[in-house]
C-alpha cells in the first residue's frame, strides 16, 4: 500500500548560512513520499536564490515567494496551500535526522492517533551536531506510547521529552481546520499547541531524538527584551484559562510553565524604561512561587528559582544570569 503524502512547511527567512544543511536533511529522508514547501518570507540574504536551486535539485520541492509577514504568516501561508494528509513543520536553521518523518508517521500508524510527537536535542555548533547526526536509529514498535490529551498536555508544559513548539510533530492535516498561527505575534507555537492537542483523544509519542534544534545566539530567545516578548506571557495566561476550564487535573503543569515563561521574560528586562513592566511580572513570580514550591512535579529550575526569588529580585536576577543560556544577549 502507498505511503501517504506528507507535507512538510519549511518557513524562510535570513537563514542561508543554514538552509542548505536544512534541507539536505529534509531530502535525504527515508520517507519519500514528500511535499516540501518552502516559504521565502522577504529573504533578502540570498536565502531565496537558494530556495529556487533547491527546486530545481529536487522536483518535491515548493518555493513561494512573499513579502516579509513573519513566522506565523509563513506557516499559514504553507498550511493555505499544501496538499498531504499529514504536515509537518521544520525551522529552516535547524535539521532532522534521516528517520524523522518515517518514525514520526509510523507511530501514527500503529496507535491510529492524529498526531505523533518525538523528543528533540539542541545544539550550539556544527561540532555538537557531528555527534547527533549518528543517532538514526528506527522507532521500535514497543517505543510508540499513547497518551490521552490531557497526559500529553501535562509532558508539554513540564517539557518532559515534549514541548509547546510547532516542530517535532506530526499532525493530520484537518487538525488545522479552523485553526492558524497568529500572525504578528512572537512565541506563536503556544496558542496552536494545545488547541491542536485538545482535538485529539489520544496522542502517539516516541523517544526518539530526531529534530535538532539549533540555538542561536541572535535567535528571538536571545535577543534583548522588546514589549512584544510580552505575547509569551499573554499566550500563557490565555492558556491558563484554557486549562482551567477543559483540563484542571493538569492546572499545577500550567501554572509551572507560566511561571517559567515570567522568568525568562522578567530577567531580560534590563531598560528602566520598563520597570513598571518589570514590577507587574514580578509581583506575579511572587504571586505562584508558593505553589511552585508545593508541586512535586515541577521542573527542578522552576523550584529552584521559586526557592531563590525569597531572597529578593536582585538575587534571583544574578543567579538566573548565570545559568540561563537564553536571553544573556544584551
Amino acid at each position: 500500500m502507498d505511503k501517504p503524502l506528507i507535507s512538510v512547511i519549511i518557513p524562510v527567512y535570513n537563514v542561508s548560512d543554514y538552509l542548505d544543511r536544512c534541507l539536505k536533511s529534509v531530502v535525504e529522508q527515508t520517507y519519500i513520499n514528500l511535499e516540501i514547501i518552502l516559504v521565502d518570507d522577504g529573504s533578502t540574504d540570498g536565502g531565496s536564490e537558494k530556495c529556487d536551486c533547491w527546486a530545481g535539485i529536487d522536483s518535491r520541492i515548493k518555493v513561494i515567494h512573499k513579502s516579509n509577514g513573519g513566522l506565523s504568516d509563513a506557516r499559514n501561508c504553507g498550511l493555505n496551500i499544501c496538499n498531504g494528509e499529514y504536515v509537518a513543520f521544520i525551522d529552516s536553521d535547524d535539521c532532522v535526522l534521516i528517520r524523522y518523518v518515517e518514525n514520526l508517521y509510523k507511530a501514527i500508524e500503529k496507535s491510529g492517533c492524529n498526531l505523533s510527537i518525538s523528543s528533540y536535542s539542541i545544539f550550539f555548533n556544527e561540532q555538537d551536531l557531528g555527534s547527533m547526526q549518528n543517532e538514526t536509529n528506527a522507532v521500535d514498535d514497543k517505543e510508540i506510547e499513547t497518551v490521552s490529551s490531557s497526559e500529553c498536555l501535562k509532558r508539554m508544559l513540564y517539557t518532559r521529552g515534549t514541548d509547546v513548539n510547532a516542530w517535532g510533530k506530526l499532525y493530520k492535516k484537518s487538525l488545522f481546520d479552523g485553526i492558524r498561527f497568529p500572525v504578528g505575534k512572537l512565541y506563536e507555537d503556544i496558542p496552536v499547541s494545545y488547541k491542536i492537542v485538545d482535538k485529539c483523544k489520544n496522542v502517539a509519542v516516541i523517544p526518539n531524538k530526531d529534530y535538532l534544534y539549533f540555538q542561536r545566539p541572535d535567535s528571538i530567545q536571545n535577543s534583548k527584551f522588546k514589549v512584544a516578548k510580552l505575547d509569551a506571557v499573554e499566550h500563557m495566561r490565555e492558556l491558563l484559562y484554557f486549562v482551567k476550564e477543559r483540563y484542571p487535573e493538569v492546572l499545577k503543569a500550567a501554572n509551572c510553565r507560566y511561571f517559567s515563561v515570567l522568568c525568562n521574560v522578567l530577567f531580560q528586562i534590563n531598560d528602566k524604561n520598563y520597570d513598571s513592566i518589570k514590577k507587574e511580572l514580578w509581583y506575579e513570580v511572587k504571586k505562584y512561587r508558593k505553589g511552585i514550591l508545593h508541586d512535586s512535579e515541577a521542573r527542578k529550575k522552576a523550584k529552584y528559582a521559586a526557592l531563590i526569588s525569597y531572597f529578593g529580585y536582585d538575587f534571583l536576577k544574578f543567579v538566573y544570569s548565570k545559568t540561563q543560556y537564553r536571553g544573556r544577549k544584551k
